[in-house]
């Protein structure tokens, strides 16, 4: 076997070896809501740049979230989703500004972690961040900003999903398609800004099909779980990407 052969098996080996984190973290979004997207993230920084990493990852979500979404679609409250998506193009438009300018990121995290941990960690007696669905408008357009600069949207979405009036179905499949609706815009925002997705089709088609195998498993075991089981889940998971969101600003 000549050496080009060897390194076409080794290469071949590697992305197939990308299904594993992708299959692991797509089931972890699916049974407690969120955490998957932000552990992939994670990963893939170990392996490529961040400026590389975002607009892989985006992809890799869009597939994710439309797979759990469409799975979950009879559960999805359509006006929260409307009002985000009117937001979209506001947020898209301000992320890729942004972009172009000497922002921090590291000042994004820690607002957004900080905040998270208030969220969860608040007392009792402080009413929950219950918002109206038409003002899911101005998460849409947070949400589409925040997904061009840093990446995982999940935490901050989740703010607006810890609340005792939805099941948790209807938290899985809405905050599915809201972060469906933000991974999908980055894709047209980092072509203009002239991203060569071609370059890394393999690695992204074997992430996707591990998200999908994932998902699958993961909203088998999510059927079958308490409501108090599935808060307790996702109010850890929160936290953990909290705080891995202020250990990457080190």
């Amino acid at each position: 076997m000549n050496i080009g052969k060897v390194i076409l098996l080794t290469m071949s080996a590697i992305t197939i070896l990308y299904m594993i984190p992708s299959i692991i973290t797509g089931f972890i979004s699916s049974v407690s809501g969120m955490g998957g997207g932000a552990i992939l993230l994670a990963i893939l920084t170990t392996i490529f740049p961040i400026r590389t990493v975002v607009p892989i990852h985006g992809v890799v979500q869009m597939g994710a979230n439309i797979s759990r979404s469409y799975i979950l679609r009879k559960f999805i409250i359509k006006k929260m989703s409307l009002s985000f998506l009117l937001g979209m193009p506001i947020g898209v438009f301000l992320g890729v500004k942004l972009l172009s300018q000497d922002i921090s990121e590291n000042h994004l995290k820690i607002i957004i972690s900080a905040f998270i941990l208030f969220t969860v960690f608040k007392p009792k007696k402080m009413p929950q961040l219950k918002i109206k669905d038409w003002q899911f408008f101005f998460v849409g357009i947070a949400a589409s900003t925040l997904g061009l600069l840093i990446g995982s949207v999940g935490p901050f979405l989740a703010l607006f999903f810890l609340r005792d009036d939805i099941s948790k179905e209807q938290l899985v499949a809405t905050k599915s398609s809201m972060q469906m609706i933000v991974h999908t815009s980055k894709i047209p925002s980092f072509l203009y800004l002239q991203f060569n997705y071609s370059k890394y089709t393999f690695i992204i088609l074997f992430l996707v099909i591990g998200v999908l195998i994932g998902n699958y498993l993961g909203i088998k075991v999510l059927k079958k779980l308490d409501k108090k089981m599935f808060t307790i889940i996702f109010k850890t998971s929160l936290s953990l990407a909290a705080m891995r969101l202020l250990y990457s600003t080190l």
